[in-house]
This record gives structure tokens, sequence and C-alpha cells, in this order.
């Protein structure tokens, strides 16, 4: 039975009221206005006296039934997913199948990726030799949220641009990766193969960062399955077919990244502690607060992020009569060894707005430490031409049918200075 057809509240969905037909920089633009729209109104912290309690937060999902061979438990899964993202578009998963190796191994990477390869050595994998944004990213080089790095564009914002202090290490998809070895028919964001481009993934020399390659492979193996595996539950949970998108998962689009953000000295005692009632979106809250990571909603078809145990991961929760009815920034809970997933702006856009894509930033409070993360972007094979689901799972589409990768590649060629 077809999953009964919702709509979605604008407030999370950044191009609902845009006609069908955008070229895909039309919609980068659209989303861009959009972002700005929220930041505008939106709350720093809950208004004074309101109960924690009472406060939304991501909801945590087992999703160990899903891997039964009854169809019954994973349609329930299903089901609390797709609550998930009708409402915030956020969920964490546990007992995900992902080895406490692979976790604490690629965690380890990050750690000796930023910590000890030399300026000089990080600067040969630097990002800028790369037209497909593969390598290494340092904090300035680009800003999720445009409107950070200044210029006129940033002249209509409402908001301070800010500098990210996030550094980063970016790879994709390869065949070597992927447990299933793929099918032979990968290609890049511009739809070109890599075999017949010599471009790729960068990767640090075997000598500089012994054994980095290969705790890459495991984790980005185990994440890549079980990517596969919540695109069929997403699929449960519309109402289609639970192999409906396998077709178009045989070499899927896979973006990974290892993203550092330096630890922040505790502020003076005068100011430590205090939130601000200022409402403003600058990541200031308290004194010594730094922005790691811009305002934005990510690209792709959803995103499985680990985090190491220190927070700073914040979402803009949808206005309510508690705040106001303004948008308002809250924490995502730590919650060790289960992952955290948020549908991208590629999903929204399918499911015509059903599914919700949220704005998130990442801010490093004072004594908080150093926080390491690993978000994986999964899409589907960069050269399908996506076409709208049925009308009796999403309704009428607004959207023109786009390739993947092409999509994908405007909204990141956005980002850069």
């Amino acid at each position: 039975m077809a999953a009964s057809v919702m709509s979605p509240p604008p407030f999370l969905n950044p191009l609902s009221e845009k006609p069908s037909g955008l070229s895909i920089l039309d919609e980068v633009a659209a989303a861009q206005e959009h972002l700005r729209t929220r930041l505008a109104g939106a709350l720093t912290n809950p208004p004074p006296k309101t109960a924690p309690e009472t406060l939304p937060t991501v909801p945590l999902i087992d999703i160990g039934p899903s891997f039964s061979d009854d169809s019954t438990l994973r349609k329930a899964v299903a089901m609390q997913i797709r609550e998930a993202c009708v409402t915030t578009g956020f969920f964490q998963i546990s007992n995900h199948g992902i080895s406490s190796k692979a976790m604490a191994g690629v965690l380890k990477q990050a750690e000796r990726f930023f910590h000890q390869l030399s300026p000089e050595k990080k600067d040969k994998l630097h990002m800028k030799h790369s037209p497909l944004f593969r390598g290494y990213e340092p904090h300035d080089y680009t800003y999720v949220n445009p409107d950070d790095m200044g210029g006129s564009d940033a002249s209509t914002s409402q908001q301070q641009p800010e500098p990210e202090t996030k550094e980063g290490f970016n790879w994709g998809y390869e065949e070597q990766l992927d447990p299933t070895g793929g099918d032979g028919k990968y290609v890049e964001l511009d739809g070109q193969s890599p075999a017949s481009t010599g471009l790729g993934n960068i990767w640090p020399a075997e000598e500089d960062l012994p054994g980095f390659y290969e705790a890459i492979r495991l984790y980005y193996g185990q994440v890549l399955q079980l990517a596969r595996h919540l695109f069929r539950l997403f699929a449960l949970s519309l109402g289609l077919e639970e192999g409906y998108f396998d077709g178009v998962m045989t070499h899927p689009g896979g973006i990974a990244r290892l993203l550092y953000y330096a630890g922040q000295p505790v502020a003076n005692s005068a100011t430590n502690g205090e939130a601000s009632t200022n409402d403003t979106t600058t990541a200031h809250e308290e004194e010594g607060s730094k922005l790691g990571l811009g305002a934005h909603t990510d690209y792709e078809c959803f995103t499985l992020l680990l985090s190491s145990s220190n927070p700073g991961l914040q979402i803009l929760f949808p206005p309510s009569p508690l705040t106001n009815n303004r948008p308002v920034w809250l924490p995502c809970p730590v919650r060790p060894g289960t992952l955290t997933v948020n549908v991208a702006d590629f999903l929204m856009r399918w499911t015509n707005g059903l599914y919700k894509s949220t704005i998130h930033r990442v801010v490093s409070k004072p004594g908080t430490g150093e926080r390491y993360s690993v978000p994986f972007f999964f899409s589907i094979n960069y050269d399908t031409e996506v076409v709208p689901l049925p009308e009796s799972v999403v309704g009428p589409s607004n959207w023109q049918p786009v390739k993947a990768g092409e999509y994908i590649l405007e909204r990141l060629r956005a980002t850069t200075m």
C-alpha cells in the first residue's frame, strides 16, 4: 500500500514553493536564499525557563531488527525512519553493524592525518589539485555556507560572515573500497570515468601514514553497505518495494571526509557557561566559541555521520510555540556507538519535499576539546537520470529530471573561494 502524501511545512523545504523547471544553478541560488531567511530568524538558545524535556531532540532508532528475514520487523523500523524524516530530518541509529574496530580505526586515521602530516605533505594533497574536490581541505578554502566567505553575496545576509575552523580530507567511491567489487561502470560527478581521465582520489603515501588506506577501506566498505541497506529501508518507508532503489546503487556516489575541529580554550570565569540571549545566528553563544562548520544542508541523498565523543553538532529545529514560533539551534545528542543520519537535499528533492533536509552546523565551545568526525554522503549512481517518484507516494513532482552527479557538482562549486 502506498504511503499517504503529506503537505510539508515550507520552513524545512527550501524550494517547495518554487515552480518546476528551475535550472540547477537556480536551485542553488534558491537554497541559499532559504538558508538566509531561516538563519535571520533563528534563536541561538531556547527562551529562558523553557524545560529541556519539552524541546525536540534527535530520535534514536534501533535498526537491528531491520536485518531480520521477517519483513514485518523491517517495515516497523522503516516506519520509525519515516516519522523522523517527515519531522526533523535527523535520527540516530544503533545496532547498525559497523564494527567497533572500523569506527575506532577511521577516527584514529583522522587524528594521524591532521597531526602527523607536515604542512608541506598536506599541501601536496591539497584539493586545489582536484577538480572533484578531493584531498586536503584547509579551513579557509571552502565554506559550506557561501555567505560566510564575505563579499558581495554576503551583503544580503543578516548574519556576520565568520571563518570556519575545520580542516578536512575528502575522498570518494572507488571499486577497491566497495565490498561488492562494483559493476565496472562508476563515473565521477562530471560523468567521466576515472580510468579515462586519470583523476580520482588523492591519498597520502603509505610511507607517510602506514596503514591509513587500509583503515579507510575497512570503514568505508562497511558504511557503504550500511547505506545500501538504509536505502532499502527508505524505500519501505515511502511505501515502495524494498528493492526500488537497488538498480541505482550499483556504482553509487559516496563522498566521505575526515574532519578535525581544534579544541577551544576555556573562557574566563566572568563569561564561561553563560548563554547569550542575543537572537542572532552567530556561533559565539558564549565567550570563546568558534564556528567549526557553517550553517548548511547536505547535498546528496542522506548522510551517515560518525563522531568522536566531544559535542559540537547543532541542528536548527523548526518553529514551535515553545520558541515563539521561531527556529532554534539545539545540540545533537552524543550517543557513543551510534551513527547520526540526516536527509540531504537530493532526497528532499526526490521526495518532493516530503522528507526534510534540515539546516545544521558545528560549533566548538570552550573546554570541550578537539573533535573528529567522519561524514559519509551517500548518493545514487552519478550518471543516473533521476525521474520523479510515483505520484501516489509523493504527489505531482515539482522537479525536472536531473543527473545526480551534475546536481551535486554544482552545489560543491558554490562552496569554494
